[in-house]
């Protein structure tokens, strides 16, 4: 299926399911957000794949903050993606990616 072919298939779903069912496309506020939290997990995932690193460091190396770093982390864990490794003598957890990518 060519480009151009993919296209009209999909603009054509979208138009039935907006005439028959009134589906309308999500807002452009969510799909900014949504936006913004797949550049936050690529960038996590990036720093992630070096090897088990500490909330700070991911912070460091993503120029991220730290609280939305550990938000992500502990979602991470809580879906069993990441698994702490190691505490540091600063008492922080290393976390190690193990989830699909």
């Amino acid at each position: 299926m060519s480009g151009k072919e993919v296209s009209r298939e999909k603009r054509n779903t979208f138009l039935y399911l907006r005439k028959k069912i009134g589906f309308k496309a999500p807002p452009k506020e969510l799909q900014e957000r949504l936006k913004k939290q797949n550049e936050i997990k690529k960038k996590i995932l990036e720093a992630l794949k070096t090897g088990p690193k500490t909330v700070p460091e991911i912070a460091k190396e993503t120029g991220i903050d730290t609280y939305t770093v550990f938000w992500y982390l502990m979602t991470y864990l809580r879906y069993k993606q990441i698994e702490p490794v190691e505490k540091t003598d600063e008492g922080y957890w290393k976390y190690k990616w193990v989830g699909s990518r």
